[in-house]
């Protein structure tokens, strides 16, 4: 029954995620893998101009459709990780603990957020004025799997595992630590006010990016990379890093930072509040 409870739960939160932080994420896909802009700023005015509101929801069939799928994954992870690296009692978990939890969720998930954000991230990055290769989601998907099967849909993956093990690890550890610091005397963690909830999951999710960022550069150039394998500019996640250093200078590992910040604290607060109070209504 508890993981049935987070996988539910997780549902609510992905949803709400997605919701909040797509515009923004679709602003920091474009910044990392395009010289067309001059910055946030620009990168919004000119999507809005050229395909209006919608271009900035751009792909968002694939992380509505996936987060929803993956963070219940990724809570039922959470919660079955703690179990296994507390031996069972998970409400006397210290800092390392919630660290190696977080650790085993990155490795887990991996696997179901990486065709997520490579299709997600080859239809933000089409651009208005330009034919679409992609008429949505499902065409994206289809189109992909028939030219390069099961591999096909996991361009990237070797670069999502290697980004996604250190980020949760800081994200869940941030989380359960800020939540201790904001517990007040005798507070229950599972009875916590609302905005502390929403402190802890803004904190997390900043520090989830902060601490993994150049990473997730690598992983958007390549699950931006040519479908074709004759086509494609970079050979894998070291071949990428490498090229992107020699040709653009330590900067361009900080492209799409800002707005990734901006939308990292509100995305995340009601991902954890709606985790939590959705967990809260089925108890």
């Amino acid at each position: 029954m508890k993981g049935t409870k987070d996988v539910l739960a997780g549902s609510v939160g992905g949803v709400l995620q997605c919701l909040v932080g797509h515009p923004l994420d679709t602003v920091k896909v474009r910044l990392q893998t395009s010289n067309k802009y001059a910055g946030m700023g620009d990168c919004l005015r000119t999507t809005l101009k050229e395909e209006g509101v919608g271009g900035l929801y751009k792909g968002i069939q694939s992380p509505l459709i996936g987060l929803t799928f993956f963070n219940a994954i990724q809570f039922l992870a959470y919660g079955q990780a703690k179990t296994i690296v507390s031996g069972g009692d998970s409400g006397q978990m210290t800092v390392g603990q919630y660290v190696a939890a977080g650790s085993i969720v990155g490795l887990t998930v991996a696997f179901v957020e990486s065709p997520i954000d490579f299709l997600k991230s080859q239809l933000q990055t089409q651009y208005g004025g330009t034919k679409a290769k992609y008429d949505g989601f499902i065409d994206c998907a289809r189109k992909i799997a028939t030219q390069g099967g099961v591999r096909g849909i996991y361009q990237g993956l070797s670069a999502t595992i290697i980004r996604d093990v250190p980020a949760n690890a800081a994200y869940f550890g941030a989380y359960e630590i800020t939540r201790k610091i904001l517990r007040s005397p005798n507070e229950s963690l599972d009875k916590m006010a609302g905005w502390k909830i929403l402190a802890s999951g803004s904190v997390a999710g900043v520090v989830y990016w902060v601490s993994i960022f150049p990473l997730d550069v690598i992983k958007s150039s390549i699950q931006t990379d040519a479908t074709e394998w004759s086509q494609r500019k970079y050979k894998g996640w070291l071949d990428c890093a490498k090229q992107i250093y020699v040709q653009q200078g330590p900067k361009a590992f900080f492209k799409g930072f800002t707005p990734c910040i901006i939308r990292a604290a509100p995305a995340n607060a009601v991902c954890f509040w709606g985790y939590e109070t959705a967990r809260r209504f089925l108890n």
